[in-house]
């Protein structure tokens, strides 16, 4: 199984290919520090697996598992991440991630993710499937498992906020109304199933959108 590993930070990069060069029948086929590149690299070397970390410069896991499906549909991507929002979650297997692992997993549960992954099955951390069993609060409205993703204005609104914009300032650089802007934040947390901006900033942390 030949595996490509991407993270922006050199010692967990450094970690992983440690924990991996002990396993038998594991390959580091390469590694790189973003999503640009991992792309990039997957098209050049169409890994088995690509171990990847959500949160990046440049392009984030969740984009960069597009593209790598694109360029190298035999390839299955695993994500890595320190987060586990349920929405987050969500966002990440609907880009076609193939199983979403936790920073804080050992290494048996490495090995157990990167072989039902490498195999054509889906992983999830047992504490994120507990997470995702448990719905949300909408569920009567959009169903159990129905996910929407924000929209691109949406998305310009969160990256705004985190910037501390005012309504009033979100509304002159995106030239649409203030009651237009309070519509969005309203949508983005009911979307988000997050009850204030504590869990709207979290999220936007988890996409790397404070960067």
């Amino acid at each position: 199984m030949t595996i490509l590993i991407v993270d922006d930070q050199s010692m967990m990069l450094d970690g992983i290919e440690a924990i991996l060069s002990g396993m038998p029948d594991l390959e580091v086929a390469g590694r790189c520090y973003n999503g640009r590149e991992a792309v990039t690299l997957a098209r050049e070397l169409a890994p088995d697996v690509v171990l990847m970390d959500v949160n990046m410069p440049d392009m984030d896991g969740i984009e960069a598992t597009k593209h790598i499906l694109k360029v190298s549909p035999q390839s299955r991507v695993l994500m890595l991440s320190m987060y586990g929002h349920r929405e987050f979650v969500l966002e990440v297997m609907a880009a076609g991630a193939s199983g979403y692992l936790l920073k804080n997993a050992g290494k048996e549960e490495l090995r157990l993710a990167l072989g039902e992954v490498a195999n054509g099955g889906k992983y999830l951390s047992p504490q994120l499937r507990q997470l995702m069993e448990q719905g949300d609060q909408y569920r009567d409205r959009s169903g159990d498992l129905a996910y929407n993703p924000l929209s691109k204005r949406e998305m310009e609104v969160v990256k705004l906020l985190m910037k501390e914009r005012t309504n009033q300032e979100i509304a002159g650089e995106l030239f649409i109304s203030v009651e237009t802007v309070i519509t969005h934040r309203r949508n983005i947390m009911h979307k988000l199933d997050v009850r204030n901006f504590a869990g709207l900033v979290k999220y936007a942390m988890e996409r790397g959108w404070d960067q």
